[in-house]
């Protein structure tokens, strides 16, 4: 159940290499089991783009990494991984997308092999909050992504509405929040996202609610942008 809630945290229209901001950010993550807190970054490399999240505490640490393009038509991705200690934990996983088989194949805690289209974007949980953003930037404030099943493979399509705006306070200051919700017809999990439009949509953060838990994900501190 705690690897599920995770993913979320760290869960087409055309987007540019220059449309979202890069960032160095340190994020809370709070549940009924766990609080840690991590870096959260989003960079430039040599043959594209990274965005991580690494977290630890005294009795566990975690690394979530992206790898990934960004084209003309959107994002391309490469390669999602997972490492969680304490190793016995057995949370590791690797996920490779291969364009020349059109096959993204996990390895790890879950293995599985799925088609995927190469025509449409498919994302992670990662670098979905990407595409979010960018989305936004655009005013683009009802939209779908295609993200891939972590357990189990194949592609699933999420649903994503603003559905207002809010005044939220970080580091004494005040920011206009778009409020996004994520939406999955049949479900009672309800995820809601505060993005501050003055940070380029950042998300200040991210609220994930079922009958079972409430967790949250918040900014704590921004170390760079831009």
């Amino acid at each position: 159940m705690m690897y599920k809630i995770l993913l979320i945290f760290f869960i087409s229209f055309s987007v540019f290499s220059e449309d979202v901001t890069l960032y160095k950010a340190k994020y809370q993550f709070d549940s009924e089991e766990i609080s840690i807190t991590g870096i959260r970054e989003f960079k430039k490399t040599d043959d594209g783009y990274e965005l991580k999240f690494r977290a630890s505490n005294i009795v566990a640490s975690m690394f979530f990494s992206s790898v990934f393009s960004i084209n003309e038509y959107g994002i391309k991705s490469s390669k999602y991984v997972i490492k969680i200690r304490p190793k016995f934990l057995k949370r590791d996983q690797s996920i490779n997308f291969n364009y020349e088989t059109q096959v993204v194949e996990s390895s790890g805690r879950n293995e599985w092999k799925s088609d995927f289209k190469i025509d449409e974007i498919t994302v992670d949980p990662l670098n979905a909050q990407i595409m979010i953003r960018s989305n936004l930037k655009k005013n683009i404030n009802n939209f779908s992504l295609n993200l891939i099943n972590m357990q189990e493979g194949g592609i699933e399509k999420f649903d994503y509405k603003v559905t207002g705006i809010e005044e939220c306070k970080f580091k004494e200051k005040i920011y206009n929040c778009s409020i996004l919700e994520r939406i999955r017809e049949g479900s009672s999990r309800k995820t809601t996202y505060y993005l501050a439009k003055e940070l380029d949509y950042m998300f200040l953060k991210i609220t994930d609610v079922s009958e079972d838990w409430t967790n949250t994900l918040e900014l704590k501190e921004i170390l760079s942008f831009g």
